[in-house]
C-alpha cells in the first residue's frame, strides 16, 4: 500500500544567510524552495509490508482531510508572520499496483503509478503581516517506480501438542484437536519511486499542488506478524530533491536574480501496530516522523538552519469487508513540528484487489 501526498501545502520565505552580490553589499538568500507536498507521512499503516504475489492489479484509493492552524518556526513556535492561518487540504489519491509473473528470488516484481487530484484553501486574519496565496485545485505531481514485493517465516509451523487433562472422579476427556500457533512472519517490499513534476505549479503563488521538481525516493516497508492477531508495519523512506528553476512567489530584492533552487534531504518514516479484534476488525495505533538531513539551497547556496521535522501520533483500525476490499482509518495529532505548517489529519484507505 503506497501513498505519497502529506498534509502541508506552504512555503514559508526565511532569510537565512547573507552572501555578497554584484552591487559590492550583503543581502540575505531567502528559502524559496522547500521539501515537496508529494511525501507518504501517514498515508500507509497497518499492513503495509504485504502487497500482491500473484500476477494482476491492485486498485488503492486515498482521501486525506488536514487541517493545519499552526505554522511553526525553527524553535517549534508560532511564526508571529502569520496570525491565525488556516490550511486546509483535501487530497484524492488514485493508486494502482502491477504484479507480473516475474518471481526473481522466490518474490514478486511489479510496478506502480499513483495519481493525486489536491484541493487546498487558505485564510489568514485581516491583520496578518504576511500571507500566503493559494493554487486552489489542480493535479499534483505522479509518482511512479518498479517494486519488489516478498515474505518469508521464520520457522516452520508447529502443532501445539494436544491437551489431555482429566477431573477427579470422571474419565479423561478425549484429546482436543492440535492446534498450530501460527510461526513469526515477515512480509516486506522494497520500491525506487521517481516523482515527476507533473504537478500544477504557478510562480505567483506560495501553496501549489505540484513541487516543481524531480525527486528519488527509495523506500523499504515491512509488517512483521509475532503472534496471531497482533501486527506490527512500518515504512523507511529516504529522498533526494533535485534542483529546479520552478521558484513559487520569491520576494523581491534589489540586485538579487534567482537562477534555482534545491530542497534538502529528507528522511522520514511511518509506524503501526494493531491488535485483530475480530476475523475482520482490527485496531490500534499510527505514527510518523521526517527530518531534513541537509538544508534547502538557493542559487546554490545554502539557507540556513530552516529544516523541517515532524512527529505526528494517533488512533486508528481498520476493517475487511472481504478478502478484496479493506478500509483504514488514521487520525493523526501532532507531538512535534518545526518549519512547517502543522494540525490534525484524518485519513481514509480503500482497497480492492483484482
Amino acid at each position: 500500500m503506497m501513498s505519497y501526498l502529506r498534509p502541508t501545502f506552504f512555503c514559508v520565505l526565511t532569510l537565512a544567510l547573507g552572501v555578497p552580490h554584484p552591487g559590492g553589499a550583503q543581502q540575505g538568500l531567502p528559502d524559496v524552495v522547500k521539501p515537496p507536498p508529494s511525501i507518504n507521512l501517514g498515508s500507509t499503516s497497518f499492513y503495509d509490508g504485504f502487497g500482491r504475489l500473484k500476477p494482476g492489479f491492485t486498485l488503492l484509493e486515498y482521501l486525506r482531510v488536514s487541517h493545519s492552524t499552526d505554522i511553526n518556526d525553527a524553535y517549534g513556535n508560532e511564526n508571529p508572520n502569520f496570525l491565525s492561518p488556516r490550511i486546509d487540504s483535501l487530497p484524492l489519491l488514485t493508486q494502482v499496483i502491477v504484479t507480473s509473473k516475474w518471481r526473481p528470488f522466490g518474490g514478486a516484481a511489479g510496478f506502480s503509478v499513483l495519481l493525486p487530484l489536491v484541493d487546498v484553501r487558505d485564510s489568514f486574519a485581516e491583520n496578518s503581516p504576511k500571507r500566503l496565496l493559494v493554487n486552489q485545485f489542480g493535479l499534483g505531481d505522479i509518482v511512479a517506480g518498479p517494486t519488489y514485493q516478498s515474505r518469508f517465516f521464520f520457522h516452520k509451523p508447529a502443532a501445539v501438542p494436544a491437551a489431555r487433562w482429566a477431573v477427579k472422579g470422571k474419565p479423561p476427556a478425549p484429546p482436543t484437536k492440535p492446534v498450530a500457533e501460527p510461526p513469526p512472519y515477515f512480509a516486506y517490499r522494497v520500491q525506487l519511486l521517481t516523482q515527476i513534476p507533473t504537478g500544477e505549479f504557478h510562480p505567483s503563488v506560495n501553496i501549489n499542488p505540484g513541487s516543481g521538481y524531480w525527486a528519488v525516493v527509495p523506500y523499504l516497508a515491512a509488517t512483521y506478524l509475532p503472534r496471531r492477531k497482533v501486527e506490527m508495519s512500518t515504512r523507511l523512506h529516504y529522498q533526494y530533491n533535485l534542483p529546479t528553476t520552478k521558484i513559487a512567489n520569491p520576494p523581491p530584492i534589489p540586485h538579487l536574480v534567482y537562477h534555482n533552487g534545491q530542497a534538502g534531504q529528507l528522511v522520514y518514516a511511518n509506524f503501526a501496530g494493531s491488535y485483530r479484534l475480530t476475523r475482520r476488525l482490527y485496531f490500534g495505533a499510527n505514527s510518523y516522523g521526517l527530518y531534513q538531513l541537509s538544508p534547502d539551497k538557493t542559487n546554490g547556496v545554502n539557507v540556513g538552519k530552516a529544516r523541517e521535522t515532524q512527529f505526528y501520533l494517533g488512533p486508528g483500525g481498520g476493517y475487511d469487508f472481504s478478502k478484496a476490499d479493506t478500509l483504514n482509518v488514521n487520525l493523526y495529532l501532532k507531538l512535534e513540528a518545526h518549519n512547517v505548517a502543522s494540525g490534525p489529519a484524518l485519513q481514509l484507505l480503500y482497497i480492492h484487489r483484482f
